[in-house]
């Protein structure tokens, strides 16, 4: 992963303006957001994100691009995952290694939050963010039971 730098607020701004994820923020919040956090990396094709097993609490959100995120062999696809949704959410959560590898398809770019960033943030926004990672996580939830279910 490459850090980004020297992008220009308002091009983040733009950026992120076209995410479900970020619908429920006022442009203000918007803002505050990408002030706190301001990570922006890059992940070329064919290189990861972060690998199985690495220790890395970030959370990072999808602006561009996809992912696949398996375990063991990229060959045994757990999923894919782009633009306006996360991946890292469990390590993030459970500030625990990674228990998947997320690998890019295609050029793509990550805003990477932290624990630290998060709990620095003003209530409203804090609980705007959780709020949209229990949406995610649940969502991913129930398609991997439907998977389940037509598989059984």
């Amino acid at each position: 992963m490459k850090l980004l730098e020297n992008v220009p607020l308002l091009k983040q701004l733009e950026i992120i303006n076209r995410l479900n994820f970020f619908n429920e923020f006022t442009l203000s919040e918007r803002q505050v957001l990408l002030e706190s956090f301001s990570r922006l990396y890059l992940v070329h094709e064919k290189h990861h994100a972060f690998k199985r097993f690495e220790l890395d609490n970030r959370l990072f959100i999808v602006l561009s691009g996809e992912f696949i995120i398996f375990k063991k062999s990229q060959l045994l696809e757990l999923g894919r995952v782009g633009p306006g949704e996360f991946i890292g959410e469990g390590a993030f959560i459970c500030h625990k290694e990674h228990s998947t590898s997320a690998k890019a398809l295609k050029d793509s770019i990550l805003l990477a939050i932290t624990p630290e960033a998060m709990t620095r943030l003003p209530n409203v926004i804090r609980e705007k963010v959780k709020d949209k990672i229990i949406e995610g996580m649940s969502a991913r939830i129930s398609t991997l039971s439907n998977f389940i279910e037509d598989n059984i």
